[in-house]
């Protein structure tokens, strides 16, 4: 499954679109309905397909499908695509990594369904082959670019193979959580950026040049969550319906790590597309085909996907047959990139350093364990960055987050610097420190191509 498109996303990218233009008589009256769902979507199907030079091997079905229907869609997708370890661990897990220091309990299955039933206007599901819509109150406006957006991850999975392209590094966790997001942002990018054409040129009469269009996309890329927020609740806001308010409490509930990651796919992937775009749709087409991104530091860094610079990737043995974590169970272990980097400074009071430490980002790979007799947990982090002044000021800025993390409950914790490596050791025992470090500096490190 593509991750479904948000009312906020849309909602943010329509406001980006008219602020760029007049819209013209193309688009239905304010007050006019969608009447025929299939008849609009063959329609705008083959304007897509026009915009990108690529035809549909066969038309996409369009569905409504109600809330209850979509709900029981989302239990299917849980239980075919997240480890019930990690379901039943998330809370806990997602605390300890630093993603979020909110009271609230992260219970997985309730989370996903409240993001989801509360933020998607519509989806495309490859398995399918099929275009659901949620939300049929739409306005025109924001009906057309809905349905541009996600008709046209039809035409991406019909000749790029979605599934495969991203469910199926999910399922056998074969790609790590960083990987997985890049390619999302790929994939949503490019169908946010084929759906800012589509509009444009609705509104417009044709497509615009570049030059014209890089404003609007500059724009859309450095919106972040509490600005979005804050324009919804403007009267910019009314222009998308009644369900914007609803939309916008539904938010202030909802996790900002899960709010930044959702938004970001969307907005950081369109700016990437966009630049590789510049050397033609043929380009675009290796980030499926030869040289999916790596990272979403190739993401936040185009110039790093051009140039084939990958980050170092982490490995160490099995953690349950090391007899260093007798008595520790893994409760998870993945790649956190640069993208949630970011988030985690910026969660513990370093928003405005935090995309400049994040930024020297050059791999990771981290783990949470719990003690089986204590149940006290145990954060293990080996990073690597690309210089040691940008290893020196991540390790400065990490002294300075533990101090905010753990300012409640003093937990043992060690933060070690070997050159252009940073090591992290969170909880145990003040006698196994050494040990773990040591365990972290004898991980090994590859790089890919």
């Amino acid at each position: 499954m593509t991750m479904p498109f948000s009312k906020a996303a849309r909602a943010l990218c329509a406001v980006m679109l008219c602020a760029a233009g007049t819209a013209a008589a193309q688009f239905p009256a304010p007050g006019d309905a969608v009447v025929d769902p299939q008849a609009l979507a063959d329609r705008i199907q083959a304007e897509v397909a026009e915009i990108r030079g690529l035809a549909f091997v066969r038309p996409v079905k369009v569905e409504n499908q109600s809330q209850e229907e979509f709900a029981k869609f989302l239990e299917r997708q849980v239980a075919e695509l997240v480890p019930p370890s990690i379901a039943e661990h998330y809370g806990t897990i997602v605390r300890k990594v630093g993603l979020y220091r909110g009271t609230a309990d992260l219970e997985f299955e309730g989370l996903m369904k409240g993001v989801m039933t509360s933020q998607v206007a519509a989806y495309y599901d490859p398995a399918r082959s099929t275009f659901f819509v949620l939300y049929d109150e739409m306005p025109p406006l924001v009906a057309g670019t809905v349905y541009a957006h996600e008709l046209y991850h039809g035409l991406q999975d019909q000749h790029f193979d979605l599934d495969a392209y991203i469910r199926a590094g999910q399922r056998d966790r074969s790609l790590s959580d960083d990987e997985l997001l890049a390619r999302q942002a790929v994939v949503e990018g490019e169908a946010t950026y084929v759906m800012t054409l589509w509009t444009m040129r609705s509104m417009l009469g044709s497509v615009p040049p570049r030059a014209m269009l890089q404003p609007t996309i500059t724009l859309q890329s450095q919106m972040d969550v509490e600005a979005l927020k804050t324009m919804l609740r403007s009267g910019a806001g009314a222009t998308f319906g009644r369900d914007v308010a609803a939309t916008v409490e539904a938010m202030d509930e909802i996790p900002a790590f899960i709010l930044e990651t959702l938004v970001g796919a969307y907005l950081k992937g369109l700016v990437f597309v966009f630049a590789v775009e510049e050397r033609g749709w043929g380009e675009v087409e290796k980030l499926y085909k030869e040289y999916p991104p790596q990272s979403t530091e190739q993401i936040l860094h185009p110039e790093k996907w051009f140039a084939r610079e990958t980050p170092w990737r982490f490995e160490w043995p099995e953690l349950e047959r090391e007899s260093l974590f007798d008595g520790w169970q893994v409760l998870e272990e993945n790649v956190l990139g640069e993208v949630q980097w970011r988030i985690v400074l910026a969660e513990h009071g370093l928003r405005a350093e935090a995309e400049t430490v994040a930024a020297g980002w050059n791999g990771d790979r981290w783990a949470v364990l719990r003690n089986e007799r204590s149940g006290a947990l145990l954060l293990l982090a080996a990073t690597a960055w690309d210089t040691e002044d940008d290893a020196i000021e991540f390790a400065d800025a990490y002294e300075r987050l533990l101090a905010v993390k753990y300012a409640d409950a003093a937990e043992p914790v060690r933060v070690v610097r070997n050159g252009m490596d940073v090591l992290i050791v969170e909880g145990g025992s003040e006698d196994d420190l050494d040990a773990f470090v040591e365990f972290l500096s004898s991980a090994r490190k590859t790089k890919t191509r």
